[in-house]
């Protein structure tokens, strides 16, 4: 089940198998002239059929969307071993309930995604990237609103890490140059993609220009060829490989509203100091669009059991402040098996009512399609 079963240029769409790989289906609407937008670090080992079952989210969503929105149908197996063809190449239909969101992020809970119909794009044709250095989280809100008006919304991506996570992986991995040392407090990924490139880069100029004007940036660097421009991504890529590889550790995928960010990382991260002595932060991610992966590495010299003490507190301490700013405590990962529970905490009765009233209609034996995750 990993073909590419077509490819639509004039429709912007294209057809793939469930166990395609994300880069398979890039490079299929690379070679049609045609774009697809999803981009993770794991796209060359996973799958169109998982990344629709956990809604994938990745570095582009503040241009494209999730998963939930590059997907335009479905093919699934239900429960009872009916096969439905929803592979509709529509991008307006209003016949029936969007059946397909009901399978997107369901991680397998209501039957098994065995193809889709995927939205295309055109190909950008340039990216204007700057690697920029920032004093606090806030610094990079106030660049990103001055991007989206100076750019007239050509804002692909924008990233955020902190020093800290810098330094470890300057240690941890070689080869990598720092585009700004030593490390700020902060840095931020800025790009923007159309279809000039002196347009573009004449435009990044102007926002940083005007970012440098409001005291939102301390140092800036532009990508002059493409592989500065992947010298910096490079960072982002290693800084998740570098976490794993040091210690024991805690991560959380959450999003908040982007105005309620600032408030929510000085003030979890002042709990969890004054709780949890030792305890590093080691944050990142996807800052225009509210999601942040927001680890957390055990102190210096602290044993894997030690830490297994923590683990249950910090996380409950971190999905209670994420709650009370109107957040979700999972992102674009998924709720599997060890979220599942913690849920129930957060979500309205009648929510969880809908989501079990669906579970028995599609799976009346309610445990045979991949049972335990996300209704525990």
């Amino acid at each position: 089940m990993n073909r590419i079963r077509g490819v639509d240029a004039e429709n912007f769409t294209l057809t793939a198998e469930a166990g395609c790989l994300l880069q398979s289906v890039q490079e299929a609407a690379a070679a049609a002239d045609r774009l697809f937008p999803l981009s993770l670090g794991a796209e060359g080992s996973c799958q169109i059929g998982g990344n629709i079952s956990t809604n994938a989210g990745g570095i582009h969503v503040l241009r494209y969307g999730s998963m939930r929105e590059l997907v335009l149908g479905i093919e699934a197996v239900l429960p009872d071993g009916r096969i439905w063809d929803g592979l509709r190449a529509l991008r307006k239909d209003n016949t029936d309930y969007d059946l397909k969101q009901l399978f997107i992020g369901a991680e397998g809970s209501l039957g098994i995604v065995t193809a889709a119909s995927l939205k295309l794009f055109a190909r950008p044709r340039a990216q204007a990237t700057a690697y920029l250095a920032l004093e606090a989280p806030a610094q990079a809100l106030k660049v990103l609103e001055i991007a989206r008006a100076a750019s007239g919304d050509q804002v692909t991506a924008i990233e955020i890490m902190p020093q800290n996570l810098l330094q470890l992986t300057g240690e941890t991995l070689t080869g990598l140059v720092a585009p700004i040392a030593p490390h700020p407090p902060w840095v931020s990924i800025l790009e923007l993609s159309g279809a000039d490139e002196g347009q573009l880069t004449q435009r990044l100029e102007t926002c940083l220009t005007e970012a440098f004007q409001a005291g939102a940036l301390t140092d800036a660097t532009i990508a002059r060829n493409e592989a500065q421009r992947t010298g910096f991504w490079k960072w982002r890529e290693a800084i998740v490989w570098a976490r794993k590889q040091t210690g024991p550790g805690l991560a959380n995928d959450i999003a908040l509203p982007v105005s309620a960010l600032p408030g929510f990382l000085a003030g979890c991260s002042a709990l969890l100091a004054e709780r949890f002595p030792g305890l590093r932060i080691m944050l990142f991610g996807h800052i225009g669009d509210g999601n942040l992966h927001y680890n957390m590495l055990a102190p210096p010299g602290m044993s894997e059991a030690d830490f297994k003490a923590w683990r249950l507190q910090i996380a409950a301490l971190v999905c209670d402040e994420v709650s009370k700013r109107g957040g979700s405590i999972s992102a674009e990962h998924g709720l599997g098996r060890l979220k599942a529970q913690e849920n129930l905490r957060f979500k309205p009765a009648a929510e969880i009512a809908m989501m079990r009233a669906i579970k028995t209609a599609l799976d009346p034996n309610k445990g045979l399609m991949n049972p335990g995750v996300l209704l525990p």
